[in-house]
């Protein structure tokens, strides 16, 4: 029999399709752990300007919204982790 040079198109796009959604799924990740840190670190910088206590805030804000940022990624992590199998007893 010949082979079906449609299925291997279908089976690379397929393939691709999955590759490009991983991708996707990590960028937006990463754009969203950006946006947490930069937003931590501009309203720092806005309290240190109205309170007029120069450096505490941007240092709080930004460690502060580190640590939330990478709360967030590994929480979307593991609830997109599929579950371990259970072992049979």
């Amino acid at each position: 029999m010949g082979h079906n040079p449609k299925n291997k198109k279908g089976q690379a796009f397929r393939k691709n399709k999955k590759a490009l959604e991983g991708y996707m799924k990590y960028s937006g990740m990463g754009v969203q752990m950006a946006l947490v840190i930069a937003a931590g670190s501009f309203a720092g910088l806005y309290l240190d300007k109205y309170l007029d206590s120069k450096p505490l805030f941007v240092v709080l804000g930004s460690l502060g919204s580190v640590f939330l940022a990478l709360y967030l990624f590994i929480r979307q992590l593991l609830a997109e982790s599929p579950p371990k199998d259970q072992e049979e007893e």
